[in-house]
């Protein structure tokens, strides 16, 4: 959809708005209940999405004991942000951290608050099975198993790993959800691919951009970068099967398109090379180089920019930009997101790569 259409959708992006539910309840505002800001981050990287909450509350009227009632560790809730009456859901996750500030004198109390998506919940739980023996496959139906995740896990339409994946991964000490997602890669996807297919569903076409941006409407901020930083001229990946016999296998760089491709060929001539403890067949070795690959020449160029708060952008969409200079213009896959509500308005950035 191109900005200028949905500027009409939004009624010229007046009157900035938002909802926030917990556990089903949608909490109000008033004089006795102030967002102060809200700041929510959603990523496809290997992390998890966030959503923090800064309010000022007043304990002794309705809507303000209502919010201390509600937020509370644990807790589910969603944010929907958006113009005048209409709202899109942006994110769902759970309180994770809460702070209550007590000003003492009965005045305001100020809350401020941490809440995480559903990859939040794989590194508590990741966390919490420290020291145990589980397959991949059996984390992953534990995480969809709860309840936070429920409706997520309704709506899941990847196939299940093939069997030979599922290698028992053994964590003898205090493990993290940087260590899950290590652990992860060697199933036949992902499972930040997979959580992000659940959470912000099947990635659209490219024909099919989530916003044009046609022209400078709507933008504050846009930078294009093309960078050889971290950069390879192939991906080795190696380890050994159950016999200690050594498992190799390499994913040589694809041809380059766009700016400055004489100047990159020329200067990639190197592997990079990763031996993993934990790669037991081929065909984890062939799956684990050639996504890394992908991953790096991703990685060679992108667009950073800023602009009028947009809830349509999400990771996992692609948007485009025309009747901008020549070496903006172009499609780009957005992987992270961060939209902020304050008093003074709403606004979005955006980062995103090479398609």
């Amino acid at each position: 959809m191109k900005f200028s259409s949905l500027y009409e959708t939004y009624e010229a992006m007046r009157e900035p708005g938002f909802r926030l539910k917990v556990d089903g309840t949608e909490l109000e505002t008033g004089e006795d209940a102030r967002l102060l800001r809200v700041e929510c981050e959603l990523t496809s990287t290997g992390q998890a999405g966030m959503l923090r909450l800064e309010a000022a509350l007043n304990p002794d009227g309705e809507r303000g004991a209502a919010w201390l009632d509600a937020v509370r560790p644990g807790a589910l809730c969603s944010l929907a942000l958006g113009y005048g009456d209409s709202l899109t859901d942006v994110f769902c996750g759970f309180f994770y951290d809460v702070l209550w500030n007590d000003p003492l004198d009965g005045g305001t109390t100020l809350l401020e608050a941490l809440c995480l998506d559903v990859r939040g919940r794989l590194m508590l739980t990741s966390c919490a099975d420290a020291r145990a023996k589980r397959t991949l496959s059996q984390l992953v139906e534990a995480i969809l198993g709860q309840s936070c995740c429920a409706e997520l896990a309704s709506k899941r339409t990847v196939s299940q790993p093939p069997e030979d994946w599922d290698l028992p991964v053994q964590r003898p000490g205090a493990s993290d959800y940087s260590v899950v997602c290590g652990a992860a890669d060697f199933l036949c996807y992902e499972f930040c691919a997979f959580a992000d297919e659940l959470y912000f569903g099947p990635p659209r076409p490219e024909s099919d951009p989530a916003v044009t941006f046609d022209g400078p409407n709507g933008l504050l901020r846009l930078a294009r970068r093309r960078t050889l930083a971290g950069q390879c001229a192939a991906v080795a990946v190696s380890g050994a099967d159950d016999t200690g016999a050594r498992i190799y296998a390499r994913q040589a760089r694809t041809s380059d398109s766009g700016f400055g491709t004489d100047k990159m060929s020329g200067v990639l001539t190197g592997d990079f090379h990763q031996p993993e403890s934990l790669v037991r067949t081929m065909a984890q070795a062939q799956y684990l180089s050639r996504a890394r690959m992908e991953r790096r020449q991703c990685r060679a160029g992108g667009l950073s920019g800023q602009c009028v708060g947009l809830p349509e952008l999400r990771p996992g969409r692609f948007i485009q930009t025309s009747d901008l200079s020549q070496p903006v213009n172009g499609t780009y896959y957005v992987h992270t997101v961060r939209h902020v509500l304050d008093e003074t308005g709403f606004q979005t950035w955006f980062e995103a790569e090479d398609k």
